[in-house]
């Protein structure tokens, strides 16, 4: 298979889309009720997470700072309760104070400033109102896994495979989460209520798995040409292997919510 790599939010649009059900289920396990609230995602993207809380009965402003993002993600939610505003999350420019119940940031916060994000979102959040953080990983336990990370590592130069964003700067996690955001966190007057985690398991086609490792952070750092041979790499090592249909691709959620002790 020859690759020719496709702009990045086209690539994003057609291989992110794998949110799973059961970040729902871990909330409604936490007592935590979505049903008629009025919900901020932050850094929305497409608006995958959006056009979900839409479904499920939710009212839904959604900030990401791309026009490219924010034109596929009116498309994409056309005829739902979504409203899509351009503005960063240090700096949303929405103008409602304490206009909403829940404040969400699905695999985005470690793209912000903590401290100036959770800032807007004390402006932004009903006195106990949630700050609700979530992020999706593989797990590295299969054997196609293991090689694919092999090859990515064999390709890669330096620091190319540091954690993506601020992630990279941590000493210790907690739940997935930099321990440093906890300290922001609780300086502004967010309890941590609950950490949960949830495995699931994605299908992927060849087709698929390539163009989900494209626009992986492990690949965000390498050049065009390098990215290519990795792609060309992995392809090679899958058509050596037994033909399946799909393979089951391991995942974790990880996610933490917080409540607003900030009052009026």
């Amino acid at each position: 298979m020859s690759f020719k790599l496709q702009n990045f939010e086209e690539e994003y649009f057609n291989s992110r889309n794998d949110i799973p059900e059961e970040l729902f289920d871990g909330l409604k396990q936490m007592g935590v009720d979505i049903n008629g609230k009025r919900i901020l995602d932050l850094g929305a993207g497409p608006g995958f997470l959006s056009a979900m809380l839409s479904d499920k009965g939710v009212v839904v402003d959604a900030l990401e700072p791309s026009e490219v993002f924010r034109n596929m993600g009116k498309g994409y939610t056309n005829g739902k309760n979504v409203t899509f505003y351009d503005g960063v999350a240090e700096d949303t420019g929405l103008v409602e104070d304490e206009g909403y119940d829940i404040i969400f940031a699905l695999r985005a916060w470690q793209y912000f400033d903590s401290n100036e994000a959770v800032k807007e979102v004390k402006r932004l959040l009903k006195p106990h109102g949630l700050m609700i953080i979530s992020d999706i990983g593989f797990r590295v336990n299969n054997s196609m896994m293991k090689e694919t990370m092999r090859i990515i590592r064999s390709n890669s130069k330096y620091n190319q495979l540091e954690p993506a964003g601020s992630k990279k700067y941590s000493i210790q996690m907690i739940n997935s989460f930099p321990v440093e955001w906890f300290s922001d966190f609780n300086y502004h007057k967010f309890d941590l209520t609950n950490l949960f985690k949830k495995d699931y398991q994605v299908k992927f086609t060849d087709e698929e798995w390539l163009k989900r490792i494209e626009t992986s952070s492990w690949l965000s750092r390498f050049s065009d040409h390098r990215k290519e041979s990795v792609l060309t790499e992995i392809d090679n090592m899958l058509q050596s292997t037994e033909k399946k249909d799909s393979y089951d691709i391991p995942h974790v959620l990880s996610t933490a919510i917080f409540k607003n002790r900030n009052k009026k």
